[in-house]
């Protein structure tokens, strides 16, 4: 019995349609495995620009300034479209029905990025407050090198300084007596490795304290950080505070720099045009006898190097212009890398609890 062509067009044009609705059931998840780790992406890299263009600017001293992403939205659209047309022709003893069939479908993303200023009373605490004592020791208890985290976020201890003046602006002259520091930094690493010297709080007092083992492989090394510090050569276990007034030797004091003097150390190791030198655009830091300082002496300096080019870099981790120049991290400096992970999560730290103040900008992005 044949079928009449009205029933034939129906069911086609059913069947198109509803294979279109199937694809749409998976087009949400679909598109989320698409677009998710794209933003993610975009999101981290602008955060790494905005820390590495804030770094410059302090090395210029230019005002510096955050935005934070507040939130990211993006409104999928599938556009779906299906139809039949029917023609006649002549095939030799008569004419004949062609059914054609059309389906298409399309989908379009409309994202829209909205930022906020972090600013305010509560941020510029966050960030000009000493990092804890509790924040240090937790970093380094979690796989943080004792070097980078303390090259990088210690003031002083006890009598050993680790270049106090590089807290703000560039200096003029040159820090002095970085040596010491330098040298406990590096016993520290040794001893610490071998799990000779534990930080941990006491049950009653929750004071911080600091264990220090006698080892007789490693005594010498020991002995070298008890004289540099100070401390009791007899004692195994120190206080930890940030008294300066009194000094003990079963205490160790410790003063850490603020999230900004971390972001002052950093501005300090970047290249630099000669130019921008000549035109006192930057300080120059210069050794008693007029030779420039070599940041790179420095606990923190050696940790962060940031360099520069006329033209945009090809292996670059994170590169922005500036200045008429390319300021970048080379995507082959693992020392460098390190610490800038370690920074951000150090602005984590400090700054992340401190709202962004309004107004909000919002982008559409096309």
């Amino acid at each position: 019995m044949p079928i009449p062509i009205r029933r034939i067009k129906s069911s086609l044009l059913l069947l198109t349609m509803t294979s279109l609705i199937n694809g749409c059931y998976s087009f949400g998840p679909d598109a989320l495995k698409g677009t998710q780790p794209l933003y993610n992406a975009a999101i981290v890299d602008s955060q790494n620009e905005q820390f590495i263009q804030n770094i410059v600017r302090l090395h210029y001293r230019d005002p510096v300034f955050f935005l934070d992403v507040v939130s990211v939205t993006a409104s999928l659209k599938m556009d779906l479209s299906a139809g039949l047309d029917q023609s006649a022709f002549d095939l030799k003893s008569g004419g004949a029905d062609l059914l054609q069939f059309s389906a298409g479908g399309a989908y379009s993303t409309s994202p829209t990025i909205a930022y906020a200023p972090l600013q305010g009373e509560g941020f510029v605490k966050s960030v000009l407050k000493p990092i804890a004592l509790e924040d240090l020791l937790a970093l380094t208890g979690s796989g943080w090198s004792n070097r980078r985290v303390l090259g990088l976020c210690v003031e002083r201890m006890n009598d050993i300084k680790n270049v106090p003046i590089a807290s703000g602006p560039t200096p003029k002259l040159s820090p002095q007596h970085i040596d010491s520091f330098n040298r406990l930094l590096q016993l520290f690493d040794v001893v610490m490795g071998e799990d000779l010297i534990i930080p941990r709080t006491n049950p009653v007092t929750k004071e911080i304290q600091l264990e220090i083992k006698s080892s007789p492989v490693y005594q010498n090394e020991i002995r070298e950080i008890k004289q540099l510090l100070g401390l009791d050569q007899n004692l195994e276990i120190y206080h930890v505070n940030s008294d300066f007034l009194q000094h003990k030797g079963d205490t160790i004091s410790i003063r850490s720099r603020s999230l900004m003097s971390v972001f002052f150390y950093l501005s300090h190791n970047i290249d630099t045009p000669k130019e921008h030198k000549e035109a006192g655009l930057v300080t120059v830091t210069r050794n008693k006898d007029g030779s420039e300082f070599d940041w790179n002496k420095t606990a923190g300096g050696g940790l962060f190097h940031i360099r520069q080019s006329w033209m945009k870099p090809d292996l670059a981790f994170v590169s922005i212009p500036y200045r008429g120049q390319w300021f970048y991290v080379a995507d082959n400096d693992l020392e460098s890398k390190s610490t800038f992970m370690l920074l951000t999560q150090l602005f984590r730290l400090q700054a992340g609890s401190a709202k962004a103040a309004g107004p909000t900008l919002t982008l559409p992005v096309r």
